[in-house]
Order: structure tokens, then C-alpha cells, then sequence
């Protein structure tokens, strides 16, 4: 009588196939959705800057006359720099006017302790300012002086600053720049001084 051997279920060597093979699928899946994650993120904030830029428009339509010629903005017998009014000019109104709740903006920066005061936005927010000031330590001799250079302030930008997980997000829309209007950089773009490095995207408004 012959006896039929008949082998059940799978050899190691084959378990151990399969479960890499599984493991290289799933690395791929998760590799893709991170891409496409990111993806989404970049054109959520490159559209939420154009709604920004088209609510800043409209306030400025509606308040020309509390424009100066140089950007400040007067309020009563004040004269302040645009993003130095925080959200007294409710520029929030317009925001939500426009049906877009994902904006979160931060009515107002500045810190007197660093260079660049419109740099100052916090990580996840949107903000206004003008083309601001930037300061600088000069040393001649024994004597240090802060120096503070004004740029032309009739230039707004809006702006938005990464998050520290959003490095991926950053080099989207840095690949993007060109077809969407906006640059990577501080509030020193208007130097034309753009730093890729930068946790903030811009565009600039008028």
C-alpha cells in the first residue's frame, strides 16, 4: 500500500515570504498616505491664504480712509502699524463672513526681542502685518546702538507659521510657490531676502 503524504499548512520559509511581503505593503500604504497627508495640508494652507488675502482686500475696501499712504492704519487720533491693532480692526469678521472656520488668526504679533517683529506668529496660525521693521545691533568702537530700519509698510503680507511637524508640508508648497503666489521666508521678504528655511509662508496682499 502506498502511503500519501500530504503536507499541511505552510513551511517557515514561507511564513516568514509572506509576513515581509505584508510588511513592504503596508510600509508602501502608509509611506503614500503620509505623502497625500501633506499633499492635502499644502493646499489647505496655500487656500486658506488666498481667504485671508481676500478678507484683509475687502477690510481694506471698507476702511480706505483709515489707511495712511505709508500702511499704518489710524484709529481715532492713533496711528499704529496694521498687525499692531490686533483684532480691533476685525479683520475676524471677514474671516468668518467667508464662511472658512479652519482659519485660526492670530489678531496680533510683535516681539520687541527679536530682529524681525512680523516673524512672531505662533506655530499653527495665521496673522496680517506690513513690511515692518528690523532690527539690528550695530557696534562702532566700544559703543553697541540698535539700529531699526523701517521698510516700506504700505506692502501687507499674510502669513502663516508651521507647526514643527509640518516639515513635510513646508516642502510641498515650496515645490508650489511659483504657480500659487506664495514664498517661504520671514517678514523680510520684502528685502527680497528670501530664507527657505523659514517656518512661515507668505503672500504678499497689497
Amino acid at each position: 500500500m502506498r502511503i500519501i503524504s500530504r503536507r499541511n499548512g505552510f513551511t517557515l520559509v514561507e511564513l516568514l515570504i509572506v509576513i515581509v511581503v505584508i510588511g513592504v505593503l503596508a510600509a508602501m500604504m502608509i509611506m503614500s498616505s503620509d505623502e497625500s497627508v501633506s499633499t492635502a495640508k499644502a493646499a489647505k494652507i496655500i487656500a486658506n491664504l488666498h481667504t485671508l488675502k481676500r478678507a484683509t482686500m475687502t477690510w481694506y475696501m471698507d476702511n480706505r480712509e483709515k489707511v495712511q499712504l505709508d500702511g499704518r492704519v489710524k484709529i481715532g487720533n492713533t496711528i499704529k502699524p496694521v498687525q499692531e491693532w490686533g483684532d480691533k480692526i476685525q479683520l475676524s469678521k471677514y474671516i468668518s463672513s467667508m464662511n472658512d472656520s479652519g482659519i485660526k488668526f492670530y489678531p496680533s504679533y510683535q516681539d520687541p526681542n527679536t530682529n524681525n517683529q512680523n516673524t512672531d506668529l505662533m506655530e499653527g496660525y495665521y496673522g496680517l502685518c506690513d513690511g515692518g521693521t528690523f532690527k539690528e545691533k550695530v557696534t562702532k568702537g566700544e559703543t553697541t546702538t540698535i539700529v531699526t530700519t523701517e521698510f516700506h509698510r504700505n506692502a501687507w503680507y499674510v502669513g502663516y507659521r508651521f507647526k514643527a511637524s509640518e516639515k513635510k508640508v513646508r516642502e510641498k508648497i515650496r515645490g508650489r510657490m511659483e504657480s500659487s503666489g506664495v514664498f517661504l521666508g520671514t517678514a523680510d521678504a520684502h528685502k527680497d531676502t528670501y530664507n527657505d528655511d523659514s517656518a512661515a509662508v507668505w503672500m504678499r496682499v497689497l
